[in-house]
């Protein structure tokens, strides 16, 4: 492969700088843009309006690239169970939109897609870089390396602080630092705060974020359900800034995993919480009796008991008065899709039709 695929092409249109740091990468016989050319052929296939746009918002944020190569996924999951999508622009409300809005013969959904993974600290970095870098004196690509301690996703508040300090503190530093660098001879690496910054020319007008490395991600398996809990509540608190008719809208979380480890039992007890079953076994005369033909009659009388199950610990949508504001949680996992209608949602977003929705 010489050149890029076609409908990758027309999807990167609008996007020059992102198109560069791609190819720089990923080189053209990479199977990514494979990967990418099946994605977008099948959006457009089934009419997923929005995509140019989409990329276009993207500007030359890989992270943020990265993202939208989720949402992708999350539509064509959704338009091929019939669903209309519409990829929605950064700017479609005033304050922070949703990411997609769909619509079915029920109604109106908005969607809104997190990675399992997503990075705070790492949009932190790229994003002051991306201003410190908009300068002509500064022709520079700028490429991340993160160390394992702000590569692994936090799932609370106290850890995001320190995460987020920690981040902001080797920006900072490397900032500060940069105009004692020597540039005359690149490429050029440094590290601030465990973070390595890479720098080579940037061969534009202007300097920007490139590339982006992490120590291997491996969420240990018992924050999987406290990294769910997380991101859907801080997704939830999206919707409390909306207003009017956007607030009649179902707002479904959709959370894009690449973790092998993860599974239905983590989604439902992040969500629903921890049940277990207790086997109730009959005394021994009535399984004889039960064997000589008499079962049906037994469990009619109750003398042998169906098992029970019961919850010992209530999840996200009980525990949490946020998570009013999500009507569904739809997990993805490489082809694997989880869907969890919420019960206890505000009565506006509240429909037990839900139950339905992927069916």
């Amino acid at each position: 492969m010489s050149i890029i695929p076609s409908n990758v092409q027309w999807a990167l249109s609008g996007n020059a700088d992102i198109t560069g740091i791609l190819r720089a990468k990923y080189p053209l016989s990479h199977g990514y843009w494979t990967y990418l050319e099946n994605l977008v052929s099948g959006l457009r296939n089934a009419n997923v309006s929005g995509i140019q746009q989409k990329i276009t918002d993207v500007a030359n944020n890989i992270n943020k690239f990265e993202s939208a190569v989720s949402e992708f996924e999350v539509a064509r999951f959704l338009a091929g169970k019939g669903k209309q999508i519409q990829l929605l622009a950064d700017s479609f409300m005033a304050g922070k939109s949703p990411d997609m809005l769909v619509i079915d013969a029920m109604g109106e959904y908005y969607v809104e897609v997190a990675q399992l993974t997503e990075d705070e600290s790492l949009a932190i970095i790229l994003d002051e870089l991306r201003v410190f870098l908009d300068d002509p004196s500064k022709r520079y690509r700028v490429d991340v390396k993160l160390p394992e301690s702000l590569s692994l996703p936090v799932t609370d508040y106290d850890e995001r602080q320190v995460k987020e300090d920690k981040a902001k503190k080797a920006v900072s530093d490397f900032k500060s630092g940069f105009a004692g660098l020597n540039l005359n001879q690149l490429p050029l690496e440094v590290v601030f705060g465990g973070v390595t910054f890479h720098i080579v020319q940037s061969g534009t007008s202007k300097g920007y974020p490139g590339l982006v490395d992490h120590s291997l991600i491996v969420v240990p398996s018992h924050k999987y359900v406290k990294r769910l809990r997380y991101l859907v509540a801080k997704k939830a608190g999206k919707r409390s800034d909306w207003i009017g008719s956007d607030l009649k809208k179902p707002y479904i979380v959709a959370i894009d995993c690449e973790q092998v480890y993860l599974f239905q039992e983590d989604v439902e007890e992040a969500l629903l919480g921890s049940r277990e079953t207790y086997h109730l076994v009959p005394l021994i005369e009535v399984q004889q009796a039960a064997d000589k033909g008499w079962r049906d009659h037994l469990v009619k009388i109750n003398m042998i008991p169906a098992d029970r199950t019961t919850f010992k610990s209530y999840g996200l949508y009980l525990t949490q008065t946020i998570s009013q504001n999500v009507s569904a949680v739809l997990v993805r996992r490489d082809r694997q899709y989880w869907f969890i209608p919420n019960p206890f949602a505000y009565d506006e977003i509240n429909n037990s039709s839900l139950t339905g929705f992927v069916a």
